[in-house]
């Protein structure tokens, strides 16, 4: 008996408006999903919905938070920017400190996966923040990490508290890293929501600076580090899986964890190949891979630049079989548009070929999946059927902020 896969492609999205759609499911409201289809002029494939979940998820688009974060792009003044060489939508804050020199520096949460499972939740936590460092051109020199737990008699406390310390400092430790500070507050309005803060800081010469963007069309996109595998499938938009064990449901296989696995050993070697490849002058622009997986590097990449993605799905180096462009999002891989070989440039091929995989130093971390087109969307195709064609950019619509009750809490 043949079974036939369906494919919900933008075409059968088009002929088919009325279609019941799981957007509630994905964490997204009613009007996120009107406003999707308003963007698209249709109701959005299977592919674009699971996209925009990721990018229009608190973790992605900081819809609750922009409303505050904004202080910070008002009050900049200009003796600040004078010496700021990347700041607010870039992955990293990037300042000139004299001499040649820049210092490069972000500090960012990972506070309900820490609480969901605390030793990878935190260590994940790290890895995101070092591979931005890094993103940026940067080599990394140390992490830092403020804490903010429940009363510390708590039950729940004494159950998160051990497994984020021991993944902060695994994981730092494993990449050679060194914390260089932190601080540890308990108090009981961070009961059931502790704060998991990860702070990398990083340095490099001014003229090494990279930027998320990628242009050029015809220019290769290059998905290198850990392969994908199906931990960490909705870990951004939603997060907690109702358990990590259960039915099976006739797969063989338990529910696995939204909360990423993490590698280290891994990303120390990414490390190593990134600035290799910095040094060798063929990186047009990088961008690593957040909770949104491809979704996220893609669009980004895209949005910054003057292009957008053909995306090969095949290509996509997968450790399990399983679905959507969301799994293992988070842990070190970065595409990396390379330059097109020019007249009397070699080395271009041949670190290409290392980026690839090729390269004896690094073993095979990568082959090229991606390739810049011309039209100014995001183009994920499988089996030679475009899954998708949304407008490039889905995190970063400025209709979308969310005003939440706060109040101020001092210490």
């Amino acid at each position: 008996m043949t079974t036939t896969t369906h494919v919900d492609s933008v075409r059968h999205a088009e002929d088919t408006p009325d279609v019941t759609q799981p957007y509630r499911e994905l964490g997204l409201k009613d009007d996120e999903y009107l406003r999707i289809r308003e963007i698209l002029g249709r109701r959005p494939t299977d592919a674009e919905l699971a996209m925009y979940s990721v990018m229009w998820s608190e973790h992605c688009s900081y819809k609750s938070s922009k409303v505050h974060l904004k202080y910070f792009g008002e009050t900049t003044t200009d003796e600040m920017r004078a010496a700021m060489l990347a700041g607010i939508g870039e992955n990293a804050g990037v300042v000139d400190i004299g001499d040649g020199w820049a210092v490069t520096f972000k500090v960012e949460s990972h506070n309900h996966p820490s609480y969901v499972e605390p030793y990878q939740g935190a260590a994940t936590g790290v890895g995101g923040i070092v591979r931005d460092i890094l993103a940026m051109g940067a080599r990394p020199l140390a992490v830092m990490d403020p804490l903010r737990f429940g009363a510390a008699d708590a039950p729940d406390t004494r159950r998160v508290l051990p497994g984020v310390v021991a993944g902060v400092g695994g994981y730092g430790n494993c990449l050679g890293l060194p914390n260089i500070g932190g601080e540890v507050v308990f108090d009981p309005s961070y009961q059931g929501n502790p704060l998991v803060n990860a702070l990398c800081v990083g340095a490099m010469r001014v003229e090494d600076l990279h930027l998320a963007h990628a242009s050029g069309t015809g220019n290769k996109v290059i998905l290198f580090g850990a392969r994908t595998g199906l931990d960490g499938i909705g870990g951004v938009s939603v997060l907690a899986s109702d358990t990590f064990a259960g039915d099976e449901g006739g797969t063989g296989r338990k529910k696995l964890p939204s909360v990423q696995v993490g590698d280290p050993f891994t990303e120390k070697v990414l490390i190593e190949c990134c600035l290799e490849l910095f040094r060798e002058g063929i990186v047009v622009g990088i961008q690593d891979l957040g909770g949104a997986g491809l979704s996220c590097a893609t669009s980004e990449l895209a949005s910054a630049g003057d292009g957008g993605m053909h995306v090969w799905l095949e290509r996509v180096p997968l450790r399990a079989r399983g679905p959507g462009l969301r799994a293992s999002g988070r842990e070190a891989r970065r595409p990396v548009p390379g330059r097109r070989r020019r007249a009397g440039r070699p080395a271009a091929s041949v670190h290409i070929g290392r980026a690839a995989g090729r390269g004896p130093a690094h073993g095979r971390l990568a082959q090229p999946v991606l390739a810049a087109v011309g039209d100014r969307a995001v183009r994920p195709v499988r089996a030679g059927r475009d899954r998708a064609g949304p407008a490039v950019g889905l995190g970063h619509d400025p209709h979308r902020r969310a005003d939440r009750p706060w109040r101020r809490h001092l210490l």
